[in-house]
């Protein structure tokens, strides 16, 4: 795996919800950005709206760039909960990653990805990200048999604080797991990032979805409701 460089302007936003996409809103060669709810940093590669099976996926163009990285803006800014995604390649050499508790302002993230790395071989990571893009491996485990072609689901959780528990799950199994008490980054946003070396793989991406464990009504506002009346 190469560094992944990831660079992102966010704007301010306050609520945390819980968020879904099936692609199906949009129009087959859309740009993923197309929409209000995403948002693609100015470099990277993009990822683009195909069909398949009568339905709409996500697939990676690379263009010049080998790697491509999207902000959920749907899902807003949270702290605990998961990050989950369909996922399926063509080739090795390349990984497709959830980002959690990303930071707007210094672009600091956990990662959690999986790679074919001599299919059937795959492998699993959990990592995090600093404001350069380069990471830093909390976990790593192998996964077995990870295809070509064929979909997998692979959902990350993240909860607590010093430490910071972190879970990557492939097809509703535990894989990875890691407990971060250095970084401890705090609340941030959802997104995806995908990379490669050598040769221009594929990823294909459906039904992201994200859910937030905690209302934005009881972390943001029930403090001061609950003030009014003491």
């Amino acid at each position: 795996m190469k560094s992944i460089l990831i660079l992102c302007l966010v704007p301010a936003i306050l609520m945390a919800v819980s968020f879904s996409d099936d692609f199906e809103s949009f129009s087959p060669g859309a740009d993923l950005d197309s929409s209000p709810y995403w948002l693609r940093p100015g470099i990277g590669a993009n990822l683009l709206i195909a069909e398949e099976g009568g339905g709409n996926i996500v697939e990676t163009s690379w263009g010049s760039d080998s790697f491509a990285t999207y902000i959920c803006l749907g899902s807003a800014i949270w702290l605990e909960g998961s990050v989950s995604t369909d996922i399926k390649f063509t080739g090795s050499e390349a990984v497709f990653g959830l980002l959690t508790r990303l930071n707007g302002s210094t672009s600091e993230c956990y990662m959690a990805g999986i790679y074919p790395a001599t299919p059937p071989l795959g492998a699993t990571v959990i990592a995090y990200v600093n404001p350069s893009g380069e990471y830093t491996i909390l976990s790593q485990d192998y996964y077995y048999p990870m295809n070509a072609n064929t979909w997998y689901d692979i959902s990350f959780e993240v909860t607590g604080s010093g430490p910071v528990e972190l879970s990557l799950s492939v097809n509703g199994t535990v894989n990875s797991t890691a407990q971060d008490n250095t970084h401890n980054l705090g609340m941030g946003m959802a997104g995806v990032v995908c990379g490669y070396d050598g040769g221009e793989p594929m990823f294909y991406m459906d039904n992201f979805v994200v859910d937030d464990y905690n209302s934005a009504l009881e972390r943001i506002t029930f403090g001061g409701i609950k003030s009014l009346f003491l």
